[in-house]
């Protein structure tokens, strides 16, 4: 046995033991108390109730694998297998990129807008996060979720019918797809970052999540951005918007190529870490 008794202090005493030089004390306790909640569907205050009562070999297996996991550099939303955004719950694996915070902020920028979307396009659409939250936000519109890859379109089509909620997803390639139809809104959350930053990135994103849905040739970094912005104007209705978000050491560049293709109001806008990571525009 790895622990000495199956008490839930000594399971908890290991996990924290066996991760402390991975992760802070705050993170630990953090994830500890998404595994008993996953676990055991323990609330918080019930969880400190419960540390000295006994749990099952299986239980102990259950923590022993999440810790070997996270050993081997595998990010926390994959081992437990899901994640909460904009008050979703989004199932995650290697099929598709982990929900970002900042990601969440694109979705709160656009809700602010105050607007009554009626049709919604969401390109590289991923696990569908952000056209699942959009459908939530605006339950009359119309919501399309594309993305070239099938298993991220699987995925996406899941975490639809998780959340019950109602739309369409289908697999394109977004270099090459052609609108069929026009719209209020565009966003995406496109590749954006150059394969030469590939150095840069923690081994959790770089050994686990799909490199298709990161990286861009590092001399057409904004390769997505200049289709998208195509498709953008020719499919938006008169005054729609496009919302963006990108990389933020492109943003004047971002900026500059829509504003060249005939977009107005191009805005950029920080996240709450301060950074450039979000474009809104509006078609002429």
């Amino acid at each position: 046995m790895f622990v000495a008794d199956n008490r839930l202090a000594t399971a908890k005493k290991y996990f924290f033991n066996e991760l402390a030089s991975l992760f802070s004390p705050s993170e630990c306790k953090q994830m500890w108390q998404v595994l008993l909640e996953k676990r055991f569907d323990w609330s918080p205050v019930e969880q400190m109730l419960q540390l000295e009562a006994r749990v099952s070999e299986s239980d102990l297996l259950y923590f022993r694998s999440a810790v070997k996991r996270m050993q081997a550099n595998e990010p926390f939303q994959y081992v437990v297998g899901d994640t909460l955004f904009a008050g979703l719950q989004i199932k995650t694996d290697q099929r598709a990129l982990i929900p970002r915070p900042e990601t969440e902020e694109l979705v709160a920028l656009i809700s602010n807008l105050g607007l009554a979307f009626e049709s919604i396009l969401d390109l590289c659409t991923g696990s569908g996060c952000i056209a699942l939250a959009l459908k939530m936000q605006f339950p009359n519109a119309k919501v399309r979720g594309l993305d070239l890859s099938a298993d991220a379109i699987a995925l996406a089509q899941e975490n639809a019918l998780l959340n019950g909620l109602n739309l369409e997803f289908e697999v394109a390639d977004v270099l090459q797809w052609k609108a069929d139809q026009t719209f209020d809104l565009i966003v995406s959350n496109p590749p954006y970052i150059p394969n030469q930053e590939k150095t840069q990135m923690q081994a959790n994103v770089l050994d686990f999540e799909p490199h298709m849905a990161l990286f861009v040739p590092d001399n057409d970094p904004l390769l997505f951005y200049r289709q998208i912005s195509l498709i953008a104007h020719e499919a938006l209705n008169s005054e729609a918007y496009l919302a963006l978000e990108i990389h933020e050491k492109f943003a004047l560049e971002t900026k500059a190529l829509l504003a060249a293709i005939g977009f107005k109001n191009v805005t950029i806008h920080r996240d709450l870490q301060g950074k450039e990571r979000m474009i809104l525009a509006q078609k002429a």
